[in-house]
């Protein structure tokens, strides 16, 4: 397999909650992932609101008891991914849904996928926020010319729109309910940063 790598930057802390107030990283259970594992953000204490105003619905799917504090405390959905570092700061890494913000600017992600499953020789792509300047696209394909696909999005769409990283996947992981899982995507686009940050990396396969 090959990657087409950009320059990532080193991954930036978003430092630690305020007083009175934390953050949980929960796993898709809503038990809390281990120190370097990447799960969904949920705030918590004493800033959490009980809910939006004249909206049941919306307040059901964002909000939650708190499970840890107990009591009238609240916990909200973030949808923001995220994990906690050795040093006990959060780093962060997108979002579960689909607009983000790169580089000071508005991106749909699913606008970026579009453009990608357009080329000859992807049959599907998906698209997430690595850091707040850099977004990775991992497509499904059998072959393709990395480096004119590379071109091509240069040619299609803003300079701030570009993935750092193109990866190739025979078939793209899907969630029990069959949607694409982004979470596990996202931790393996983490791991190849780590594993060679700043070089261009050719391998002949990736383990899902």
């Amino acid at each position: 397999m090959q990657l087409v790598q950009r320059d990532l930057d080193a991954r930036i802390s978003i430092g630690r909650p305020t007083p009175n107030n934390t953050v949980y990283i929960l796993d898709e259970i809503m038990h809390p992932c281990s120190i370097g594992e990447i799960g969904e953000m949920w705030a918590g204490g004493h800033c959490v609101s009980q809910g939006y105003i004249k909206n049941s619905q919306l307040t059901k799917e964002r909000y939650r008891p708190d499970p840890f504090l107990g009591g009238d405390h609240r916990i909200f959905r973030t949808r923001d991914l995220g994990r906690w570092n050795e040093n006990g700061e959060l780093e962060h890494f997108g979002r579960t849904d689909d607009q983000v913000k790169i580089k000071g600017f508005r991106v749909e992600l699913d606008s970026i996928s579009a453009i990608l499953e357009s080329i000859s020789g992807v049959q599907q792509a998906v698209t997430i926020k690595l850091d707040s300047n850099n977004l990775v696209s991992f497509i499904q394909t059998l072959e393709i010319d990395y480096l004119k696909t590379k071109d091509m999005l240069k040619e299609r769409m803003p300079y701030y729109s570009v993935p750092s990283l193109i990866i190739p996947l025979q078939k793209l992981p899907k969630t029990a309910r069959g949607k694409i899982d982004k979470k596990k995507l996202t931790v393996m686009a983490v791991e190849l940063q780590e594993k060679t940050p700043r070089e261009f990396i050719y391998e002949e396969g990736v383990q899902l």
